[in-house]
């Protein structure tokens, strides 16, 4: 009986249901799209400030230590490998070249290393810009800073002879590098190379890793030997940069991994005032929604004072009739809530690619939200208007509706 009575309520007054149904569908679709377009954005972001250098750091836990080459093959086994972008292992040396000393940054420039995983300073440093190309590998050749190209008088093709405590080579140069900063002082050279120089064999003293992390809000170090182990299952399981960090520690042995807080900082910062608009516009989409299927809603119930009326008449507790009104919100906000959470989702993917020129991955997961939300919305703006016509007696109720 109670369901029949719903379904008829429905089926009746389909104007003001329809006007109550669309503003709470609208709601939806615009929070359903700011949080497609807000998990988008975490992304975007990240993906965006990594081009402008590494977010990790290796080192030796010895002070001026070295470590292997081939201990980077650690890296293609942990959790998190396939969001590292790209790895660096730098040895940098101070160099005679003819009557100047220079320094000589020796690394990879293209270099596949075991796990899918790809090495190569120009893809750490993705916004150096270079005049001519960078070295091919264990060749001994040599892109020179512009400022050491000018002070050396080199040019693309010129041949540039180094040494190092007796040892020497002969590079060819094929890039000048520019960028502004110390890099302009430096040459580069294969990472073969430089360990001929330095008498050495399969070393480096850092790398420079770029991976796709989440932002982390607490740029502090953070110490798992502290964390409960729920905190550490969770903190090891995203894309944190300390997690990582942390992960690169446990595949290397005896090296130690830093976040540079000037890349990973500078992306939370963003995500964090970024997120903050959208959420406050979220919210007043959500109080305009709220509002609107309050008046629509209040309008039906003052329509049908008639049917409150003799409903409790008839005998109806107040509870089965609230539970009546409620239950018929609850039904047309659920299905509201579920058009305007598709909508949501296919618009924020619109939005997303309109903004960040990609769309991502569908959001489908925030649907059960944006029904939730359309239930909620409908059963709270619905509560005001049938409160108040239950505390009328049912004579006056009646009385009126007949007047």
């Amino acid at each position: 009986m109670f369901a029949r009575l719903l379904a008829e309520s429905l089926r009746r007054g389909r104007r003001r249901k329809l006007v109550a149904a669309s503003a709470i569908a609208l709601g939806t679709a615009g929070t359903a799209a700011l949080g497609a377009v807000l998990l988008q954005a975490g992304d975007e972001v990240n993906a965006a400030l990594s081009a402008y250098g590494a977010n990790l750091s290796l080192a030796s836990a010895q002070e001026r230590g070295t470590l292997p080459v081939a201990a980077l093959g650690g890296l293609g086994k942990i959790f998190w490998r396939n969001n590292l972008k790209a790895v660096a292992p730098i040895l940098p040396l101070r160099v005679a070249a003819g009557d100047a000393v220079v320094t000589l940054v020796g690394t990879w420039f293209e270099r596949d290393f075991g796990g899918g995983l790809r090495g190569g300073l120009p893809r750490a440093r993705p916004t150096l810009p270079v005049e001519g190309r960078w070295p091919a590998e264990d060749v001994p050749e040599t892109a020179v800073g512009r400022r050491a190209a000018a002070r050396l008088r080199l040019g693309v093709g010129d041949q540039l002879a180094v040494s190092l405590a007796g040892r020497d080579a002969t590079l060819r140069v094929v890039g000048v590098v520019g960028g502004g900063g110390e890099e302009e002082d430096q040459i580069f050279a294969p990472l073969v190379v430089a360990n001929q120089l330095a008498g050495s064999e399969g070393r480096f003293l850092r790398a420079e890793i770029a991976a796709l992390t989440v932002p982390e809000r607490l740029q502090v170090e953070r110490d798992p030997a502290r964390m409960t182990p729920e905190e550490y299952d969770a903190w090891y399981c995203t894309a944190f940069p300390s997690a990582i960090a942390h992960q690169v520690e446990e595949a290397i042995p005896g090296g130690v991994a830093r976040v540079v807080r000037q890349t990973s900082g500078a992306a939370a910062e963003v995500m964090e005032r970024l997120r903050g608009v959208l959420l406050l516009l979220a919210a007043a989409v959500v109080a305009g929604t709220a509002i609107g299927a309050t008046a629509a809603m209040t309008s039906t119930v003052i329509e049908r004072r008639l049917e409150v009326g003799l409903l409790r008449a008839l005998g109806a507790e107040r509870r089965a009739v609230a539970l009546f009104f409620l239950g018929e919100a609850a039904l047309l906000g659920t299905a509201a809530g579920a058009l305007g959470g598709t909508a949501g989702v296919i618009g924020g993917r619109l939005l997303a690619r309109a903004v960040f020129a990609s769309a991502g991955a569908w959001s489908w997961a925030l649907l059960p939200y944006a029904v939730l939300l359309g239930l909620t919305i409908a059963v709270l703006g619905s509560a005001p208007p049938v409160w108040r016509a239950l505390r009328e007696s049912p004579a006056r109720e009646l009385k009126r509706a007949a007047s």
